[in-house]
């Protein structure tokens, strides 16, 4: 589905609870006159802007569903040789709304416009705010680990396709098959909160698109494949760990070798996923939360890491696999939905779009987008 609106970002038509996740740029604080009434951005000082802009919040929880998350495209602006802050405004606005700030995204521009200042640094970044309502909300970083973690992260993974009966209906429309269960990962990391992102060439008569990447990492991120139409349950990823390491490495090879000469078992395997290493040596004493497992559990962890010695850690990293996919019984299934309330040039209608997501568009003065 895609829609678009002609309307405030401030007041959309749309039911309560209807949309998965907000992604867009709002015009920066006296950057561009689009000479359209009840435009934001060009109010008098900051705290207007920021008022604009907290108006606009208040109403996209209200159309967001409670797993739902914004992420905020904001730059500064610098006035009277002053950054003014804006992006940190809005935060501190936002906290004090009971907005949780959950990360604040540093967009690294590799290339950026040209910049004739001489008395301080180009500037070469914006922010990305994410924010959401609530403290559960839908967030599927193993998809965004895949796709974006370091070079090498996901290099070898594996040759593990156990699917244990879990339905896959390749043919359906609303199945992610770009992530196939129980394919394991190796070595998946959490990327970061820096994306070195281009800019994108764009000749429409917008003047201030942004990348679709960011977009795509968005969705990625923030936006569930599928939801369900009676309850609004996203349905999300189920993740474990798995005692199958990758054999290339030699640690790895030598502490699965160890664990079958000492006869380990899954349970050992798993006491040591569950203890980790903060429940050995020194961190016992000095780190917070140790020391909280069951008993059994813990025995089982230090018979097997007397058995394993140094090599229990290759089992504490071991790489995490898709074994199934929530499910509320319903069998209602429907796209999940992302709102952009500043279209712009439609450059997330698109991206998300072309990620199977339903996707609506609201602007004052909204310019075709690609059909």
């Amino acid at each position: 589905m895609r829609r678009v609106i002609q309307g405030d970002a401030r007041h959309i038509p749309l039911d309560d609870s209807t949309v998965d996740l907000v992604v867009t740029s709002p015009p920066y604080w006296q950057k561009r006159d689009y000479k359209v009434a009840s435009q934001i951005g060009q109010e008098s000082d900051p705290a207007g802007y920021v008022a604009a802009m907290m108006d606009c919040l208040t109403e996209w929880r209200r159309v967001l569903r409670p797993t739902g998350s914004v992420f905020l495209n904001v730059g500064d602006t610098w006035k009277n040789q002053s950054l003014a802050g804006i992006p940190g405004r809005i935060e501190a606005a936002a906290a004090d709304a009971g907005w949780l700030i959950r990360n604040r995204i540093i967009w690294a521009k590799t290339r950026g416009m040209p910049d004739p200042v001489q008395t301080r640094l180009a500037s070469r970044h914006e922010y990305i705010i994410h924010l959401t309502p609530q403290r559960s909300y839908y967030y599927d970083l193993f998809a965004y680990a895949r796709k974006y973690g370091r070079a090498g992260s996901t290099a070898n993974p594996g040759d593990v396709w156990d699917f244990r009966n879990i339905p896959y209906e390749e043919s359906s429309s609303l199945w992610d098959e770009e992530s196939q269960i129980s394919k394991v990962d190796w070595d998946l990391e959490n990327p970061g909160d820096i994306w070195d992102i281009d800019l994108e060439r764009n000749m429409a008569r917008h003047l201030a698109p942004f990348p679709s990447e960011i977009v795509q990492r968005a969705v990625t991120l923030a936006c569930p494949l599928v939801v369900c139409s009676e309850c609004g349950r996203p349905r999300e990823r189920v993740v474990e760990k798995t005692a199958e390491l990758d054999a290339s490495r030699p640690q790895a090879k030598r502490a699965m070798a160890i664990a079958r000469e000492k006869r380990l078992t899954a349970a050992h395997i798993a006491a040591i996923q569950a203890t980790g290493i903060s429940d050995a040596g020194k961190a016992l004493h000095v780190q917070t939360g140790t020391g909280r497992n069951a008993e059994h559990v813990r025995q089982l962890a230090a018979e097997a890491k007397a058995a394993l010695g140094g090599y229990f850690r290759e089992f504490t990293f071991a790489p995490k696999r898709t074994v199934a996919w929530t499910d509320c019984g319903h069998n209602s299934w429907t796209h999940g939905t992302v709102l952009d309330p500043f279209l712009g040039t439609g450059t997330t209608l698109n991206a998300a779009y072309d990620m199977r997501r339903s996707v609506i568009g609201v602007d004052l003065n909204p310019v075709p987008v690609k059909e």
